[in-house]
C-alpha cells in the first residue's frame, strides 16, 4: 500500500494506522527534490521490489505464506526557491514560472509474522529489538526481496516527526477498579502503546507563550476591562490549544499547560481565573478523515494533485494579503 499526505494531521493518522497494524519495522527516512525525477524513479522500483500496489487479499496470502509484507508512506512539502523571499516566488507563480520546490519525504515500513521470525536453529521467535536478531531479519528480508533496504525496529530509532508532533510510546492510563476486579486484582505490567505528542521545541514554545498570556493580562486589569473584553482575550489563546491534533498523548501535555496556566494565574492575581473570563478547554479526539490523496494513487498524480492544492493556497492567501493592503490604503 502507499499512503500519502501533506499535512500533519493526515501523516500521523497513516503512522497510527500502520503501528496498529503491526508495521513496526521502518526504514531510513529518504528525501528527494521533485526537479529531477529521483523520487519518480525510487517509487518505481519500490513498487517493483515490495508488492506495494497488491490488494489487501494479496497481501494476506503472502503472509499466510510466512512473508514480510510492506507499504510505503510518501509525504509532501514544499520550500521557496534558494535566495528569492515570499513576495519574489509569488511574483514567479503569477507569471506562471517556478516558485517554489516540491520536497518529498518518504518511509517504508514492513510488517512480518512470528512463522517468518521464527528461528528453526534456536527454535525461538527472532526479537526485532536484538541488534543480532534485527540483522537476521534484515537478511531474511533481502532472501526475498533481492536490494531491500534495511529496516530497524521503530522504537530503536529517533521519534518520526511531522511538525510539532513527533511519535512516542507512552504506558496507558491504570486500569479501573471494576477491569481490576474483573481480573481478581492481578497485578499486570503497564501496557504501551503508540501515540503522538508535541516535541520538547514545541511544548516549550506552547509554555512559554501561555506565561506571556498570563503576565498580558495585567494590563486588561489595569484598564479595568469588561468580563465580555477578558472572556475574548482568553478565547483566543484556548482556541489555539484546542487546535491541536486530538491524540492522547497531546491531550495530555495541553492538558498540563492548561493547569500550569491556571494555577500561575491564581498565584499572580489571588483571583480564580474562571471569574475573569477563562473557561475549561473542550480537547477533541481524532476523528476518521479522509485521505487527501486517494491510496495508491499513481506517483505522478499524487505530485500534482499536490502541486494543485498548493496553488490554491497561495492564490488565496495572496488575494487575502491584496485585500488587507487595500483597505489599509482607504
Amino acid at each position: 500500500m502507499i499512503y500519502y499526505s501533506y499535512f500533519p494531521k493526515d501523516f500521523t493518522k497513516h503512522v497510527m494506522g500502520m503501528m496498529t497494524n503491526e508495521y513496526d519495522l521502518v526504514s531510513k527516512k529518504f528525501r528527494f527534490n521533485t526537479n529531477n525525477n529521483e523520487a519518480t524513479h525510487m517509487i518505481a522500483k519500490w513498487i517493483e521490489r515490495y508488492h506495494l500496489l497488491e490488494t489487501a487479499q494479496q497481501t494476506y496470502r503472502r503472509r499466510l505464506n510466512s512473508e514480510p509484507v510492506f507499504s510505503l508512506l510518501v509525504n509532501f512539502s514544499y520550500s521557496y526557491l534558494p535566495g528569492l523571499s515570499e513576495n519574489e516566488c509569488w511574483e514567479k507563480i503569477a507569471k506562471n514560472e517556478p516558485g517554489f520546490l516540491v520536497q518529498v519525504e518518504a518511509y517504508l515500513f514492513c510488517r512480518t509474522s512470528d512463522a517468518f521470525l521464527f528461528d528453526e536453529k534456536t527454535q525461538k521467535v527472532l526479537n526485532k529489538k536484538d541488534k543480532q536478531d534485527l540483522v537476521k531479519i534484515n537478511r531474511r528480508i533481502f532472501e526475498i526481496c533481492p536490494s531491500a533496504e534495511s529496516f530497524n525496529y521503530i522504537g530503536d530509532v529517533d521519534p518520526i516527526r511531522s511538525g510539532k508532533y513527533e511519535l512516542v510510546r507512552l504506558t496507558k492510563p491504570k486500569k479501573s477498579i471494576k477491569e481490576l476486579q474483573a481480573k481478581n486484582w492481578t497485578n499486570e505490567k503497564h501496557a504501551t502503546d503508540w501515540t503522538w505528542r508535541l516535541t520538547d521545541q514545541a511544548y516549550k514554545e506552547q509554555l512559554e507563550q501561555g506565561k506571556r498570556v498570563i503576565l498580558r493580562f495585567q494590563s486588561l486589569i489595569e484598564k479595568n476591562a469588561s468580563l465580555d473584553e477578558k472572556k475574548a482575550y482568553f478565547e483566543r489563546h484556548f482556541r489555539a490549544l484546542e487546535g491541536y491534533l486530538g491524540y492522547r498523548g497531546v491531550r495530555q501535555q495541553i492538558g498540563n499547560l492548561y493547569h500550569l496556566e491556571k494555577r500561575l494565574f491564581n498565584d499572580k492575581y489571588n483571583h480564580p481565573w474562571f471569574d475573569h473570563g477563562a473557561r475549561t478547554l473542550k480537547l477533541s479526539y481524532i476523528k476518521k478523515i479522509k485521505n487527501m490523496i486517494a491510496n495508491n494513487t499513481p506517483y505522478q498524480e499524487a505530485e500534482s494533485c499536490y502541486v494543485t492544492v498548493l496553488m490554491e493556497a497561495f492564490i488565496t492567501k495572496h488575494e487575502k494579503q491584496r485585500e488587507k493592503s487595500n483597505k489599509i490604503e482607504v
